[in-house]
């Protein structure tokens, strides 16, 4: 990696909009902010502070770095709102109209038992248990895009604090002017009562995968249609991946009045025609007019958040600062990596969209390529203007 001395022209347009969030300007946070995400998108490495901090200039000090994510004098939260509304309408937008919200929860690992926020866990019953601390992701997805629109830490000491963080990312979102229709996405873990009434006050629509407890307006419980329907009753569907790649499921489907939800559409699916009720998947939605292959297409797109999260983790170092035992400074660190995805998006994604796919190592190759080709630039207009004063002298 080759050392930079200047943020990027293009970096500091972009970002200049957004110096008002940062009131300490005796402190210069707004370039420590702006270096930030400049190395947490050329670094490769372990994305420690100290680490990106030695490719940074001599007169940038680690010690400014940590008061700067310490500072209360800028709000993470809102400086991500602003970012997503004016990163969303410069992409290009989808032929239907339609925008995808997705919502799931990640653990990253720590090692340290005093680290803010960590807790004993794992993520299904099928996951080993880890250490570590809990967030959650708020994606929206159209096209060939995957753009992170809201993050925040889960406390573990709040019950249900998952479902909170997602509702109040729902609510502060602001869909782009393209979009006609929009669909919330999601697994059992987020299908709360409280979450599907934030959804319907929104205008909203949903596919959500729920738990088998969940009862019809009549009382019956949901449990016993999935253990009792005879398996001839499943036919065979056909869904599609946001690739193109298709993957078929035995499904049976009605629509029916469940309490809280109302009329919904409720699909039970499963990969084979022998599969035992535990490895059926229920799924409900409000699209009363979508086909069967439809709905699963659509909840197909949930794996677009794994993929965004891996991305997050692996190359631009989610939860890899060692900032400090408080857990709202944690909170102010994991948003630079989604500030720095977005910075990328907003360079590159319209000319990513050309490709085959979306990738951001692609959007980090590029970026590294024009940030090296710019200091190039510029040591060699340097040393031009040494030899023209020695020149002159001589």
């Amino acid at each position: 990696m080759i050392a930079t001395t200047a943020i990027p022209a293009k970096v500091y347009d972009f970002l200049y909009p957004f110096k008002s969030h940062f009131g300490c300007a005796q402190a210069r946070h707004f370039l420590l902010f702006c270096w930030l995400l400049v190395m947490l998108s050329l670094h490769s490495g372990k994305g420690c502070l100290k680490q990106l901090c030695l490719w940074m200039p001599e007169r940038i000090k680690y010690w400014a770095l940590m008061r700067l994510l310490r500072s209360r004098q800028w709000d993470a939260q809102a400086l991500l709102d602003d970012v997503v509304a004016q990163t969303l309408p410069t992409l290009p937008p989808p032929a239907d109209g339609v925008l995808y919200l997705i919502g799931d929860a990640t653990l990253k690992g720590k090692r340290g038992e005093k680290y803010p926020l960590c807790r004993k866990a794992r993520m299904n019953q099928y996951a080993g248990y880890s250490f570590g601390f809990e967030m959650v992701l708020l994606v929206a997805s159209w096209g060939k895009f995957r753009v992170p629109v809201g993050i925040a830490c889960v406390d573990p000491k709040r019950k249900g604090h998952a479902n909170i963080l997602l509702r109040q990312m729902l609510r502060r979102f602001k869909p782009p002017a393209w979009a006609k229709k929009v669909v919330v996405l999601g697994d059992a873990g987020f299908a709360a009562k409280k979450t599907f009434a934030v959804i319907k006050r929104r205008k909203y629509d949903y596919v959500f995968a729920i738990s088998r407890t969940r009862k019809f307006a009549d009382g019956k419980h949901l449990r016993d249609l999935v253990n009792h329907l005879p398996k001839k009753n499943y036919r065979r569907v056909a869904s599609y991946k946001p690739d193109g790649r298709r993957q078929d499921y035995w499904v049976f489907s009605r629509q029916a009045d469940l309490h809280d939800l109302g009329e919904v559409t409720i699909v039970l699916s499963k990969r084979r025609r022998n599969d035992g009720p535990k490895k059926t998947k229920i799924i409900v939605t409000n699209l009363l007019e979508a086909k069967v292959g439809e709905i699963l297409s659509r909840y197909a797109r949930r794996w677009g958040v794994e993929l965004t999260i891996k991305e997050l983790k692996g190359g631009l170092h989610l939860g890899q600062m060692q900032v400090t035992k408080r857990a709202e400074r944690v909170e102010r660190a994991v948003v630079l990596p989604v500030l720095a995805y977005l910075l990328l998006v907003r360079l590159y994604g319209r000319e990513e969209s050309e490709g085959k796919g979306f990738s951001l190592l692609k959007l980090k190759q590029q970026f590294a390529e024009d940030v090296f080709q710019e200091q190039l630039n510029r040591t060699e207009q340097k040393w031009r203007r040494k030899l023209d004063k020695y020149r002159l002298a001589a």
